[in-house]
Order: structure tokens, then C-alpha cells, then sequence
């Protein structure tokens, strides 16, 4: 049996695909010190874990990762960030299958004001058409310190709220766990270290994950054209009767994270300036989280609002929605001529006619 497993819950867009990527290319350094990251890679763990959390379906993936967690010695390490908001699957089914071993929890969580801007675009990399005024605003009308009641699960605000409610999703896993088994890690402001959020990581879950090491993988955002480009896709396939998630390996997986994140040195991102009711709900987010005694490892002050520099999507150039469009589109015809697989990812980057050829951020 494990002598305790490290369940990392989230939140989304707080670096929790970072730190899955480094777990697994440590894996064997962190094995050698007696801490397993089960599965055969990140992709394999997620999948497993999503199996876990639900009663019915195919659980092959989660039974084998199940058996390989108890039948190891010392510590295990589990990452996927939506577990953190759904919490009752999984307290039926995923985490009675890990204990009696004990059960650590790590949230990481990052600045409210930064989190909006990069929700919205997730939300339109999987498959929402909600404008970035539209989002903003049911976010504002659904925040928790303010609310009256709780919005609809399947609106922007109810959506974004599940997974960003981080003073109750603590509370949630301390009632259950225990406060002293629940550990919030603060993700540094922008511009800090590289290695910061890691050695914050390693801190809080007890392993020697080695902060210096860069990351195999960046992280794929989209500039703000890019994103427009998506959501109007969205709107159209759904007008069309192609609701997400049909083609969803081709909107997100070859036209997203691979043609349009190639354009994001090219692009502008949204702007937003904090305002009032994030600095209010920021407030009342870090008191819930320090009365509820749980760890913190990190700065409470580093989830202080922070502008987020960019453009209004009325105000970005139309040339750059245009050339966004036409690398999406050839693509897709490449992809139609023969490219297969990878190969049809990497035929659509010759594409692009702006920028220097910059890594993906």
C-alpha cells in the first residue's frame, strides 16, 4: 500500500499542465527516490483518473493505476485539474479507491484577474462561443462573495465559478481530509522565476522534484485573433449542426494548439485591467482560504490583482483575424491533401507571414 498519495486537484490555467509535464520527465529521477508518478505519461494518468471518478464505463485505465499506487511503498503522485470542482464523483468513487492510504491535496491557484483572461480563452478552445463582454459579465453577476444564489452550472458565470470557487472547493476537501491534509500553493506573479512555481510544487507535495529543469512542453495560448477566429469556427459549426465536441481533435488539437498557438509572438493579447469586484472577490477569497487553516505555501499577497496587458477584441486588427483564419483554413486543406497524423499538424506552419518563428508561450 502507498505510504500517501499527493492528489494535485487544480485549479484550471494555474499551471497545472506545467507541472504534469514535469513530473513525467522526472519521472525516473523521481522514482529512483521512491515516489511514483503512475501511468505510462500525462495523457494516460488524466484519462485514468477521469475513468476513476465516474461509476459506470470503461475503468481499465483507473484499475490498473489503482493497483499500481497500492502496491507501491512510498509516495504517488496524482495531477488533473478538474478534479479539485468535481468533488462528489469523486468522493463516491475515485478517492475511497485510494484510501485507506493517506490522502495529501494540493490546489494551486493563481491571480483572479489573470485567471478571467485565460479562462475565457479555454472556454472557446473547448468549444464555447460566449464573446469575451458576454463572459466577463456573467463571471461578475456569479462572483461567490456577492452572489445570492447559484447560477446555472451550464452558463458562462456557472461554468467559470465551478472551477475557479477556489474558497469553497478548499473547504469541500478540508471537511472531508482534513485541513491539515489540504495544501494551497500560490502561483507566482508574472515575471518571477521559472522555477518558483515547481520549488512551491515540490514544497507542498514532500518530493524532490527538481525546479531547475525546463519544461518539455510550452504552454499553447492563443493571441487574441487567434481566439476570435475559434469562437466564430464554434458558432458556425454549431450553426451548422456540429455542436462541440464533434471534430474536436481538429478545432482544438491540430488548429488551436498547433497552427494558431504557432501565430501567438504575432498576435496581441486581451487586455484587463483589475477592477473593483475581482480586487473584492480576491479579498474574500484569501480570507476564506487563511481561516480555513489550511497550508499555504507561497505569498497570499501574490494573488493580488494584476493588469493584463493587451487590446479590446474590438480593437484588434482585422488583417490579423483575416491571416488567422486563412492558416486555420490551410490546414485544413493540407490536411485534406495528405497530411496524416503529425505530419498533417506540421504541414500547416510554413503558413504563417508574420513574426520571427517564436516558441509557443
Amino acid at each position: 500500500m502507498a505510504e500517501r498519495v499527493v492528489l494535485h486537484i487544480g485549479t484550471m490555467k494555474s499551471g497545472s499542465s506545467y507541472l504534469q509535464h514535469l513530473l513525467f520527465a522526472q519521472r525516473s529521477e523521481l522514482a529512483a527516490a521512491g515516489v511514483l508518478v503512475p501511468g505510462r505519461d500525462r495523457v494516460e494518468q488524466i484519462d485514468a483518473l477521469m475513468q476513476g471518478r465516474l461509476p459506470r464505463g470503461p475503468r481499465d485505465l483507473w484499475e490498473a493505476m489503482r493497483s499500481e499506487v497500492r502496491d507501491h511503498p512510498g509516495t504517488a503522485v496524482l495531477s488533473h485539474e478538474l478534479l479539485g470542482a468535481a468533488t462528489d464523483k469523486v468522493f463516491r468513487h475515485l478517492l475511497p479507491d485510494l484510501e485507506p492510504a493517506p490522502v495529501e491535496v494540493v490546489v494551486t491557484v493563481r491571480d483572479l484577474n489573470r485567471t478571467l483572461v485565460s479562462m475565457w480563452q479555454e472556454t472557446v478552445q473547448n468549444g464555447r462561443t460566449w464573446t469575451w463582454d458576454d463572459y466577463y459579465a456573467a463571471a461578475e453577476a456569479a462572483a461567490p462573495y456577492r452572489r445570492t444564489e447559484e447560477p446555472d452550472p451550464q452558463s458562462a458565470g456557472g461554468t467559470f465559478w465551478k472551477q475557479q470557487d477556489v474558497a469553497r472547493m478548499v473547504r469541500r476537501w478540508a471537511d472531508r481530509l482534513g485541513a491539515d491534509r489540504v495544501t494551497v500553493v500560490v502561483v507566482p506573479p508574472k515575471g518571477a522565476d521559472r522555477t518558483e512555481l515547481p520549488r512551491r510544487f515540490a514544497d507542498a507535495a514532500a518530493i524532490p522534484l527538481d525546479p531547475t529543469v525546463p519544461s518539455p512542453r510550452p504552454n499553447e495560448s492563443l493571441g487574441l485573433a487567434s481566439v476570435l477566429v475559434v469562437r466564430r469556427l464554434n458558432e458556425l459549426l454549431e450553426e451548422q449542426g456540429h455542436p462541440w465536441p464533434d471534430a474536436m481533435m481538429v478545432r482544438k488539437r491540430l488548429l488551436a494548439k498547433k497552427v494558431l498557438a504557432a501565430r501567438a509572438a504575432d498576435e496581441p493579447r486581451l487586455s484587463l485591467d483589475p477592477p473593483s469586484w475581482v480586487r473584492e472577490q480576491t479579498d474574500a477569497t484569501v480570507a476564506a482560504l487563511q481561516e480555513s487553516g489550511v497550508r499555504c505555501v507561497g505569498d497570499w499577497s501574490d494573488l493580488a490583482p494584476v493588469p493584463v496587458p493587451g487590446v479590446r477584441p474590438e480593437d484588434v486588427d482585422p488583417h490579423l483575424v483575416t491571416e488567422a483564419a486563412l492558416a486555420a483554413l490551410a490546414a485544413m486543406v493540407a490536411r485534406a491533401a495528405g497530411g496524416k497524423g503529425p505530419g498533417g499538424l506540421t504541414a500547416a506552419r510554413p503558413v504563417r507571414r508574420h513574426g520571427s518563428g517564436a516558441p509557443d508561450r
